[in-house]
């Protein structure tokens, strides 16, 4: 229950306050590892004092939970395509990962 004192923020100012992007919020919510506030389909908030138990992106553990759970995403499209090719898919979505890690102002 949302108390009168919580301050709530939009997905945006706390993708800001913790340095990662508004989608990695929202996987973070969807996943159940970061409670969110839902006034409606559209509209989301999250609390202040929430964020201080966001998953640490900077400890490593959540690059190896990614990483294990694109591979379980992509195991039922292994009988489509050929192992090389998955190994092909996974090496471009973890590259981007990468690559979205280091982007300055995702925003």
């Amino acid at each position: 229950m949302v108390q009168l004192e919580d301050e709530l923020l939009t997905v945006a100012e706390a993708a800001k306050l913790l340095k990662v992007t508004r989608h990695t919020l929202y996987r973070w919510i969807a996943e159940g590892r970061l409670p969110a506030v839902r006034h409606s389909r559209r509209v989301i908030r999250l609390r202040r004092k929430d964020l201080d138990r966001a998953p640490d992106r900077r400890d490593g553990t959540d690059d190896a939970d990614a990483a294990q759970s694109w591979a379980e995403r992509l195991a039922p499209f292994m009988g489509i395509m050929t192992k090389e090719e998955a190994d092909i898919v996974f090496g471009a979505i973890m590259e981007a990962r990468e690559q979205s890690k280091s982007d300055p102002d995702p925003f």
